[in-house]
């Protein structure tokens, strides 16, 4: 019986066939494994920045509400720094039936005194960040430091620069603060979208947060209006009409090639709560 074997020749072709394939299947796993990496990197930038446009989206439209329109009072604030502005937005505080948490002096208020009488105290908590408002329009922030519901009381720390008559408004504020910072992370430094609500700590909202630039549309000169980086004064503050936000977040981590992955957006945000004065 004649019996062949396999040739030297042939046995080189299967293995260099065999090590093609194998070079192809890994090149294609790599690929797949750096495309699927970057998808996960990509929703995750995306995530953050739907969650910074979704909490500036609800806080700005709100600005105001439940606070003065007129006089001195402003919901909105800011600094302008390039990539990196901040905004101040204010909101009146609300009970669990959604009625505003405000009250009226009912007794008249001396700038030294750290007993405050209102007409009721009621919904209102130590810590929480208020606004005392005179009939003329003007008023000062302070953050109250006691309450007390039986006598319709509450207590402040700071010494005011004005008397307060009888019947002045005083307001429960939540007051959110807007501002990017760096930290260092053992993959190097890393931007993050820092918040603070009233006089709390700052905690980080969102990571990866390195552009965040507003500018604030005015009721002057429509249309179609004039935009600036920053009103200048307190005047150019009331008459804003709407925010534009331009945010850019990256990912987290860098993907196989070393890059980070981004993803940016722009809004129009109208504040439903400041009315025209």
């Amino acid at each position: 019986m004649n019996q062949k074997g396999t040739s030297l020749l042939e046995l080189l072709v299967a293995v260099a066939v065999t090590i093609l394939a194998v070079s192809v299947s890994s090149g294609f796993l790599s690929a797949t494994r750096r495309t699927v990496t970057q998808q996960e990197l990509l929703t995750e930038a995306s995530l953050n920045l739907r969650a910074v446009l979704d909490a500036l989206i609800r806080d700005v439209r709100l600005a105001g509400a439940c606070l003065p329109v007129t006089g001195d009072f402003i919901a909105l604030n800011g600094s302008n720094s390039g990539d990196q502005d901040e905004i101040w937005v204010r909101t009146g505080v609300v009970r669990n039936d959604m009625s505003c948490i405000r009250t009226a002096t009912a007794s008249a208020l001396a700038p030294s005194a750290t007993s405050i009488q209102v007409e009721s105290a009621e919904g209102f908590t130590v810590g929480t960040r208020a606004y005392i408002r005179g009939p003329a329009g003007s008023g000062e922030y302070f953050t109250i430091t006691g309450v007390d519901l039986t006598n319709n009381r509450l207590t402040k720390a700071t010494t005011f620069a004005v008397d307060y008559p009888v019947g002045s408004g005083i307001y429960a504020i939540d007051e959110r603060h807007y501002y990017l910072q760096d930290w260092t992370t053992p993959w190097g430094i890393t931007p993050e979208l820092m918040l603070q609500v009233g006089d709390q700590t700052p905690q980080s909202f969102a990571v990866g947060v390195e552009k965040l630039n507003f500018r604030y549309q005015l009721r002057r000169n429509c249309p179609p209006c004039d935009v600036t980086d920053l009103p200048s004064t307190e005047d150019e503050w009331r008459l804003v009409e709407q925010v534009i936000v331009e945010a850019r977040v990256r990912s987290d981590r860098q993907d196989p090639s070393g890059q980070f992955l981004r993803r940016r957006a722009t809004v129009n945000i109208k504040p439903r709560n400041l009315l025209p004065p």
